[in-house]
């Protein structure tokens, strides 16, 4: 499935050109208007741009009294022709995107393109969702809502509401999967304090659940239900007045070192076919041969950007020419929708620079990989490389204390990018108000691990610094 928004070629009355979805579900397409326009300047091809709206008003000579403030009056909205803001232009947009989203989960056949056009008006509340227009049959008298009737109506209306991203709504499509192997007849009146026990001891024993993604599902089972609560659904409270015990152990944070990025960044990847001699965490000597020598030397750019710019994966995949400016990346973060200016280092750089004169889709500066095969070309990476360090990691799974040892190399996925850099920085003294400036973190809870990390290291450095003073 895909969606995509663009402008028509030619402009309106107003000067203004009207937006057209293109919708691709299965093969069946839809291209049509959704009855909204823009001025072109403020369009970045995907939807109305802050930076390019802000350009927009010098460009026009606009004073604030003419502007229509939004949010906490922290900026100059673009307002078009009919009065309607790029908040409410963009949200409809996402709305949208949504709308099929949920509609594409449940199909079992190629829609028309007149039930696709039907989609459209719905997620435009132009007809009722109940609207009988594609049969012409009056509708069926339908049941009570069950439990998980009234599920589906909460990831629909928060993940609307949260703007999820495709990767949350699958989490929740997997809670639910597992809701219903835990009981199809699942009612609120069963989430009494034993039932949510025998839930818990369901994930655990059951499905075979570590600990932690075992409090993950309690924990969302929480949130649905205070929300039937508050919708009036549910009067079954026991979930807000006992919580089970989780003996959740905290992992290992995965990051390079210095000399690891370092190597990783310089590294040549040999030719397909060639056979690189290596050794395992036990010393043992073994071959691994190259395969895919071309996805690999981008996957060490994408891994290298992240670490060198404190990007997420989904931060980095949608980085475009237009956010670079001179030294400086201007990005709005998928996760937390802050808007970061990213100081861009000769390093970062210097790989912006070797794609410069290719062309990517939708305006991209790098070759994008999925996030899926990233991961999973990192760990031929560094495996390559030798990152095969030992590193233990210990949790609870059925209830029994497991520990387990992994070469590095085999635990590094697209996020460690992200974490070298933040390693990186505390550990050579930048204050960590400042690196959660350039990361976008909002406390010191979620900069708490790296911070701990970065005292271990300036720690076992004063050790090393020691022991040479006693040589």
């Amino acid at each position: 499935m895909s969606i995509n928004f663009y402008l028509e070629k030619r402009p309106n009355k107003a000067g203004e050109n009207p937006i057209r979805a293109q919708v691709s579900i299965r093969s069946s397409v839809l291209i049509s208007t959704i009855g909204y326009s823009v001025n072109p300047d403020v369009w970045n091809g995907e939807q109305v741009d802050e930076r390019l709206v802000a350009a927009w008003y010098k460009k026009q000579k606009k004073s604030d009294k003419d502007a229509v403030k939004v949010g906490r009056g922290q900026r100059k909205p673009y307002v078009n022709s009919k009065g309607v803001t790029d908040v409410t232009i963009n949200q409809e947009l996402i709305r949208i995107k949504a709308h099929f989203a949920d509609y594409e989960e449940g199909l079992d056949h190629k829609p028309s393109k007149e039930e696709l056009k039907n989609q459209l008006l719905i997620a435009l509340k132009k007809v009722p969702e109940k609207t009988t227009a594609t049969t012409g049959k009056a509708p069926r008298q339908k049941a009570a809502a069950s439990l998980f009737d009234n599920f589906d109506e909460f990831t629909r209306e928060q993940g609307l509401a949260n703007q999820w991203a495709y990767a949350t709504r699958q989490t929740w499509k997997t809670f639910r999967n597992h809701l219903e192997r835990f009981n199809k007849r699942l009612k609120y009146a069963d989430l009494t304090e034993s039932g949510v026990n025998r839930y818990v001891a369901f994930l655990r024993n059951t499905e075979g659940q570590e600990e932690k993604t075992v409090l993950k599902h309690y924990s969302q089972l929480k949130w649905f239900v205070n929300w039937a609560i508050r919708k009036g659904y549910c009067t079954n409270e026991a979930i807000n007045r006992h919580r089970p015990k989780f003996k959740v152990v905290k992992k290992p944070v995965i990051f390079l070192t210095k000399e690891e990025l370092l190597k990783l960044y310089n590294y040549q990847v040999p030719a397909n076919g060639t056979k690189v001699k290596l050794f395992d965490m036990q010393g043992m000597e073994y071959e691994k041969k190259v395969e895919e020598a071309g996805a690999l030397a981008k996957t060490r750019d994408l891994f290298c950007f992240c670490a060198f710019t404190s990007l997420r994966y989904s931060d980095m995949a949608k980085v475009k020419r237009i956010d670079i400016e001179g030294k400086q990346l201007y990005v709005t973060t998928q996760k937390t929708n802050d808007r970061l200016p990213i100081d861009l280092n000769s390093f970062a750089l210097e790989i912006l620079d070797k794609y410069k004169d290719e062309k990517f889709p939708e305006g991209l500066a790098l070759p994008v990989i999925s996030n899926q095969k990233m991961n999973h070309y990192l760990k031929d990476l560094g495996e390559l490389c030798g990152f095969n360090n030992p590193i233990t990691r210990v949790c609870y799974r059925g209830g029994e204390r497991v520990e387990e040892t992994f070469p590095k190399y085999a635990l590094i996925g697209t996020h460690a990018g992200r974490r070298t850099f933040i390693c990186f920085a505390l550990s050579s003294g930048i204050p960590p108000q400042v690196v959660m400036k350039w990361t976008g973190h909002s406390d010191y809870k979620a900069m708490k691990p790296y911070i701990d990390i970065a005292e271990k290291t300036k720690a076992n450095a004063m050790n090393l610094f020691e022991m040479e003073l006693k040589k």
